[in-house]
């Protein structure tokens, strides 16, 4: 009884603590390019999987964001720094979600970021992706399988470990 008691009190913090399940996307439909530099292009999740089958081959790592997130702001220099230093093996894909596009189109400027970014129009790439905090980054392998997300902020660390597991 009191073994069954602990286990009980025990378990929510421990599966607390486990990798969030990966929602089943993947990349799929005809390839498409990604918007260029400086440009929010706008997107459904069609489109979207149609973007990441564009990459084939390369690791492609889909950050969701908001311009009214704070911790959206803290991490972009990050990603703008992971998107200048990765070469042509590694994309960084912002999804602006839950947002208005000039709000978003002003905080991309502000915060200098040039990685591509695209406007989820009708909410459909963040209920695919199963998106519950704002930001959420998200690692697709050169297959275009899913292999890992991460809920809230991402270190750098983190962010590169990750890569590297989604490119082997």
């Amino acid at each position: 009884m009191i073994m069954a008691s602990a286990v009980a009190l025990v378990w929510p913090a421990l599966t607390a603590l486990a990798e969030p399940e990966l929602p089943d996307v993947r990349a799929g439909g005809v390839p498409l390019a990604l918007p260029p530099s400086g440009v929010i292009q706008s997107a459904d999740d069609d489109a979207f999987t149609a973007m990441l089958a564009g990459q084939s081959g390369r690791v492609v790592v889909v950050n969701l964001w908001a311009s009214w997130c704070a911790p959206c702001r803290a991490e972009m220099p990050l990603l703008q720094q992971a998107a200048d230093e990765s070469g042509d093996s590694v994309v960084i894909l912002g999804v602006v979600s839950n947002d208005q596009l000039p709000a978003a189109e002003e905080f991309l400027a502000d915060v200098g970021v040039r990685y591509p970014n695209i406007f989820d129009t009708d909410g459909s790439i963040a209920r695919a992706l199963d998106v519950s905090a704002y930001p959420t980054t998200y690692v697709f392998g050169g297959d275009g399988e899913l292999r890992a997300r991460v809920n809230g902020g991402i270190s750098e660390q983190r962010l590169a470990g990750l890569v590297d597991a989604a490119g082997r």
